[in-house]
């Protein structure tokens, strides 16, 4: 029988209110899930509702995203980025990474994450690499000091998390249905302009 410490308590009633209260940080690899593109404000403000959605977000959120360097994003549109309260971090993959380059960053920006939030708060990853054997120490020893942890892609090396791809799976369907509303929006303005133009 598995002990209650290897599992994700973040949906439990007793663990509720005290992780509702903490910070939530989000670290989210473009390259392993990537999302639609549109208005970094919407991605933001689904973020969070998806999160309160699940009953995990009452704190403060930070949003971290990782991108590679061969997706470069122009100046204006990083900058809504950080208007919208979300870090876009472009990691170049240099060969003595071993392709670990993106994880490495976000390994470094979780600790740093980790030391501004109280025990009680939700670390949640999408990154389908977390696998060396420093980045599952880390993670391991957040989740026993009492860090709610949840990552997309629960590996052997840590199987006491909850799948986290919820997030995912809510963004994008959130952003689908807002893209559906807003070209909705756009189909009905040209037929009133053609109504229009027709009388």
């Amino acid at each position: 029988m598995s002990s209650g410490r290897n599992r994700s308590r973040v949906n439990e009633p007793y663990w509720a209110e005290i992780y509702a209260k903490g910070n939530t940080g989000v670290f989210w690899d473009l390259v392993d899930f990537p999302i639609p593109e549109c208005d970094p404000y919407l991605i933001s403000k689904n973020i969070k509702s998806t999160l309160e959605d699940k009953g995990c977000q009452n704190g403060p959120v930070s949003i971290q995203l990782y991108q590679d360097e061969k997706n470069l994003l122009p100046k204006e549109l990083i900058d809504k980025y950080e208007a919208a309260g979300i870090s876009i971090n472009f990691v170049p993959d240099i060969p003595e990474a071993y392709g670990y380059a993106r994880d490495h960053k976000m390994l470094v920006d979780i600790l740093r994450w980790a030391v501004d939030s109280p025990i009680e708060s939700n670390l949640i990853v999408l990154s389908k690499n977390l696998k060396e054997e420093l980045t599952v120490c880390v993670i391991q020893g957040l989740h026993d000091r009492g860090y709610n942890v949840l990552l997309a892609v629960p590996t052997e090396e840590i199987p006491f998390t909850e799948s986290s791809a919820w997030l995912w799976d809510g963004l994008c369907a959130s952003l689908s249905s807002d893209g559906s509303r807003s070209s909705q929006h756009v189909d009905n303005k040209a037929d009133t302009v053609a109504v229009a133009d027709s009388v």
